[in-house]
């Protein structure tokens, strides 16, 4: 928790650039300045705030997802302790699906079906309520255990968190709804079932999940592209199986075919563009609302839109090429696709629309880490409060510049003190009642050293750790205003 007594419990919120409007109403420094130089520009963004959230995993269960269900579960306390830390006891909740949809290809379990088994373990949109843990390595498929479904692990909180994870938990890795197991639907549909648990707000696994003044924040874990929803491709097609998705997420085969051979079924999904506006429906389209993180497989994490579909060959079964390959890792046999993550265009395409670019409301990260601690962490800091105000143009001098929170003026500098802001007169000055006089922000160029958003084009605003913005929440909302002059 902060040190800050007056600071609430709070949560994640996004920037939405609203409106760049001319002229103000108060004094300031630069009108001192010459005519010929001063350009004031007021920058007005509203940012929605709330001080709990609802975060839906949804985890791959196909048979590759081995290290990366370990890996997820060991590193949920990077999460966890960041969402203790920002939200506070109670104003979290998680849940977890997975990416299987009953279909053609994925039918229901019956005797005899080892593989794509469609189970109640968090299948369909379910809500997972059943603890899972490895008890053997040298099987195939490497052998999962599941207690009977827990109706206390349907939706973890702060009091709970060992639902989702228990080191002590018996099996190799411990024990959690976050193993899912891997006889899973090998059509991976990773969109679809969000729409399905989010639909069903009254249905007995997601009754109580969905909280309207709560962000939403979906976090997505998968080592293959989204197939869109069921009916969308053919199934079971010889020689051809699952590759058929990314065929039709890209929308031709290797081919150069626009139709599977089998149905004569167009390669196609359903668009993305649906699922972004479901999602952002849920909160009546308030920007901010609704947070997309994607750990997937991308070629550049830096540059995750640049990730594309290619195939090994021209043959109208040619297969996908990878997008990556975890550090490291040993396959066990050739034909072993573990170590190996394939191309997530679907969901690199989702988290563009919720505004990839850094301090939007979408967020890829590589699954191809041999450790998720990092990773995990980071989507912590997405999901909470901003830190960071990205300006559309320079400032001409940050000493020349006002910022306002809730029409509340921001002091230049003041003194790191718990409990309330202490103004002082610049770095260093004597007068401090406790701490230091610091700046209580700093203003960043773009390409400056250090800056976390060097893309951003008038550059970033960065308040101290003493001095944070959401505690000047009004009823959910934060209007942020700068009043400065451009070059």
């Amino acid at each position: 928790m902060s040190d800050r007594a007056f600071r609430p419990s709070l949560a994640g919120g996004a920037l939405s650039l609203l409106a760049l409007l001319a002229g103000a109403c108060q004094d300031y420094a630069f009108e001192e300045l010459p005519s010929s130089v001063i350009r004031e520009k007021r920058i007005v963004q509203n940012i929605s705030v709330a001080t709990d959230i609802d975060i839906l995993f949804v985890i791959d269960n196909s048979g590759s997802m081995v290290g990366e269900q370990v890996q997820l579960a060991q590193s949920f306390s990077s999460l966890t302790d960041i969402l203790d830390a920002e939200f506070g006891a109670e104003k979290y909740q998680i849940a977890v699906i997975t990416t299987g949809m009953e279909s053609p290809g994925c039918p229901e379990c019956q005797p005899g079906i080892t593989q794509s088994c469609m189970n109640e373990t968090g299948e369909n949109g379910r809500f997972q309520s059943r603890v899972g843990r490895i008890t053997d390595l040298s099987t195939d498929p490497i052998t999962f255990v599941f207690d009977p479904p827990d109706p206390n692990c349907r939706i973890v909180t702060s009091a709970n968190k060992t639902c989702f994870y228990d080191a002590a938990g018996g099996g190799i890795y411990g024990s959690g709804i976050a193993f899912v197991g891997t006889n899973g639907c090998g059509y991976e549909k990773g969109l679809e079932p969000i729409r399905v648990a989010l639909s069903d707000l009254a249905g007995t696994t997601s009754a109580g999940f969905l909280r309207n003044d709560a962000t939403l924040a979906i976090i997505v874990v998968s080592d293959e592209d989204d197939c869109g929803k069921v009916g969308d491709v053919t199934e079971n097609i010889s020689g051809i199986g699952g590759q058929v998705c990314y065929y039709a997420s890209k929308g031709q085969g290797p081919d150069g075919s626009v139709v599977d051979p089998q149905a004569g079924l167009s390669y196609r999904l359903t668009p993305v563009q649906e699922y972004y506006d479901f999602l952002m429906g849920l909160k009546g389209d308030r920007s901010g609302m609704v947070k997309f993180a994607a750990v997937v497989g991308v070629t550049d994490e830096v540059n995750p839109g640049a990730t594309e579909i290619t195939f090994d060959g021209t043959q109208s079964n040619s297969k996908v090429l990878e997008a990556c390959s975890t550090p490291g890792c040993v396959p066990s046999l050739p034909s072993d696709t573990s170590c190996k993550a394939y191309p997530g265009t679907r969901y690199v395409e989702l988290a563009q629309l919720f505004g990839l670019q850094e301090g939007g409301n979408g967020m890829v990260g590589t699954i191809c880490k041999d450790n998720f601690s990092q990773l995990m962490a980071d989507i912590g800091e997405f999901v909470t409060c901003p830190k960071f105000f990205k300006l559309s143009e320079q400032l001409l001098d940050p000493a020349l510049a006002n910022i306002l929170l809730n029409n509340v003026e921001v002091p230049r500098y003041s003194c790191t003190v718990t409990g309330r802001i202490e103004e002082c007169s610049g770095v260093g000055a004597a007068g401090c009642t406790e701490g230091s006089c610091v700046e209580t922000w700093h203003y960043y160029h773009p390409g400056d050293a250090g800056n976390p958003f060097p893309a951003s084009p008038g550059g970033v605003i960065e308040f101290a750790a003493h001095y944070q913005p959401c505690d000047l929440i009004t009823e959910g909302q934060m209007l942020f205003e700068v009043v400065y002059v451009t070059p």
